[in-house]
């Protein structure tokens, strides 16, 4: 992948792969997405909450949409994973952040 290719990918969103799982945002038209494998949850919508836990050794991500939990995952504090979906999550406007 050129590193053009890839700055087009990070201004867009992001993904990556935990297990058999590929987990990821993206930007579009209806607004900032996720995505857990072929579920695609809406981040316009005020349906959904995050927790999102930084340890020392291993962080901890909790998705939740309508109440219930859709993702749930440990991922070593060195992973992408946390800090790209915390920035994505922090530095959207507020109006949309309240969910």
């Amino acid at each position: 992948m050129s590193d053009k290719t890839w700055n087009i990918m990070t201004r867009r969103g992001f993904y990556t792969k935990i297990g058999s799982d590929l987990i990821g945002v993206y930007a579009s038209a209806e607004g900032p997405k996720l995505f857990i494998n072929r579920d695609e949850y809406e981040l316009m919508s005020s349906c959904w909450d995050v927790e999102m836990v930084a340890g020392r050794r291993q962080h901890i991500i909790n998705f939740y949409w309508c109440g219930e939990v859709k993702l749930s995952l440990r991922c070593e504090a060195e992973s992408n994973l946390f800090m790209s979906l915390y920035d994505y999550l922090g530095c959207r406007p507020l109006a949309a952040r309240n969910a």
